[in-house]
C-alpha cells in the first residue's frame, strides 16, 4: 500500500528541521501558545499507520503537551533515503485562552536508512525533556542497543506479537547489555490494571484475606484473542502470592503456594472484552469480579461463610488505545511487579 503523506504536514529538509519549526511558530505570532512537557515518539512500519498515528497524536496532545516524533519505517524499500515533515496540533483551552499547540515531526525511513533511527530520534528531541518511545509491532533481531540511551519509558503491546516469548527474551537480553534507565510499559499489562486494582481493593479488607491464605482456585474468562492478557494476570497472582508453576495442560494451570498447597487456574475463552470475569475461591469463600454489560464497571460479589454476601461496583476502564496510553503515562515507576509476573507468564505466552 502506497504511503499517504498528505496529513503529515509540510515537507522539510532533514538538516533544516529546527529552523523550519522555529519559522512555524514565528508565523503564528502571539495567537497561539506552544507547549511541551515530554518527547513522545512512535515507531511503526505499516504505511497505513501514518494517518492513524497522526490522528492518535492529535488526540493525545489534547491532554499531554509534548513534541511528537512519528517514525515510519519501510525496510523493504528499494531506495535508501529519509524524508521529513512538520505539523502542529492546536487545541482550544478554556474560554478566552489562546489555543495550545504541540508540534509533530514525521519521518519516513526507507531501506537501510532504518539503521539511522537512533540518530534521527535523538537529534530531534526537545531539549532534555523525558522521552517516551512507543514501539508498535515487533522488535528487530538484533535490536540496536543505542536506541535505549535516552529512552525513559518504552511502550509496547505484547498482545500484538506473533511470538511473545521470543520478543520478550530479545528485549530483556538487549536491556541486560546496557545501562539503560528505561521502564518497560506493556499495554497488554495495562489492560488488566483496573481489574487488578479491584481485586487488590477487595483483599485490603481483613475479613477477606483468609480467601487468599486458603486459596484453591482462580477462574479467568477472557476474549479468545486476549489469552496473553489473561496469562499476564496469572503471572500477577503468582508474583504477589509467591506461587510456583507446576504444570500447564491447555487452559488448566497448576501452581503451588509456598506451603506446597496446590492452586489451580482455569482459563476460559468466551466472547467479550479482554478479561470479562475473574473468580478467586477458597474452600469456604470467594471473590468474583465481572465486567458489567456496559463495559464501564466491575460488579464484585464477595461470598463469605454463614451465607454473608457483599456487592460492590468499581470502575473498569476501557481498552481504547489512547486510554491505555494515558493510564500508562500516569502511573510512573518501573513496573517491578510486571517484571516479576513475567517469570511465570513468559513461560506460558
Amino acid at each position: 500500500m502506497a504511503l499517504d503523506t498528505a496529513k503529515l504536514g509540510e515537507p522539510v529538509e532533514i538538516g533544516q528541521i529546527g529552523r523550519e519549526i522555529k519559522r512555524l511558530w514565528e508565523a503564528t505570532g502571539s495567537a497561539k501558545t506552544r507547549a511541551s512537557l515530554i518527547n513522545f515518539a512512535i515507531y511503526c512500519e505499516a504505511g497505513e499507520a501514518a494517518e492513524r498515528n497522526t490522528e492518535l497524536i492529535n488526540e493525545f496532545t489534547r491532554t499531554h503537551a509534548c513534541r511528537a516524533l512519528l517514525i515510519i519505517a519501510e525496510p523493504d524499500a528499494a531506495e535508501t533515503r529519509t524524508r521529513a515533515w512538520i505539523n502542529a496540533h492546536c487545541h482550544l483551552g478554556r474560554a478566552g485562552e489562546k489555543p495550545v499547540c504541540c508540534e509533530q515531526i514525521s519521518f519516513v525511513v526507507e531501506g537501510r536508512a532504518r539503521n539511522l533511527i537512533p540518530n534521527i530520534l535523538f537529534s530531534n528531541l526537545d531539549s532534555d525533556l523525558p522521552l517516551v518511545l512507543w514501539w508498535q509491532g515487533e522488535f528487530p533481531d538484533p535490536i540496536d542497543e543505542h536506541l535505549w540511551a535516552w529512552v525513559d519509558r518504552l511502550v509496547f503491546d505484547s498482545h500484538l506479537w506473533r511470538n511473545p516469548t521470543a520478543q520478550l527474551t530479545l528485549l530483556l537480553d538487549s536491556l541486560a547489555h546496557t545501562q539503560s534507565r528505561l521502564a518497560m510499559c506493556d499495554l497488554n499489562w495495562t489492560r488488566s490494571l483496573h481489574l487488578r486494582q479491584a481485586l487488590a481493593q477487595m483483599f485490603d479488607h481483613p475479613e477477606n484475606q483468609p480467601i487468599l491464605e486458603c486459596l484453591e482456585h482462580v477462574a479467568i474468562s477472557h476474549s479468545p484473542e486476549f489469552r496473553s492478557t489473561a496469562l499476564l494476570l496469572v503471572g500477577w497472582f503468582a508474583a504477589q502470592l509467591k506461587l510456583e508453576l507446576q504444570s500447564c495442560e491447555g487452559s488448566q494451570l497448576l501452581l503451588a503456594a509456598p506451603s506446597g498447597k496446590p492452586v489451580t487456574f482455569a482459563l476460559t475463552a468466551e466472547a467479550g472484552r479482554s478479561i470479562s470475569r475473574c473468580e478467586v475461591r477458597s474452600d469456604k469463600a470467594a471473590v468474583e469480579v465481572v465486567r458489567d454489560g456496559s463495559g464501564d464497571f466491575f460488579r464484585v460479589e464477595v461470598r463469605l461463610p454463614q451465607g454473608r454476601t457483599y456487592h460492590h461496583l468499581l470502575p473498569a476502564g476501557n481498552n481504547e488505545t489512547t486510554s491505555l496510553l494515558a493510564e500508562e503515562l500516569a502511573l510512573g515507576g518501573r513496573h517491578r511487579v510486571y517484571i516479576k509476573a513475567l517469570g511465570i507468564a513468559k513461560a506460558l505466552l
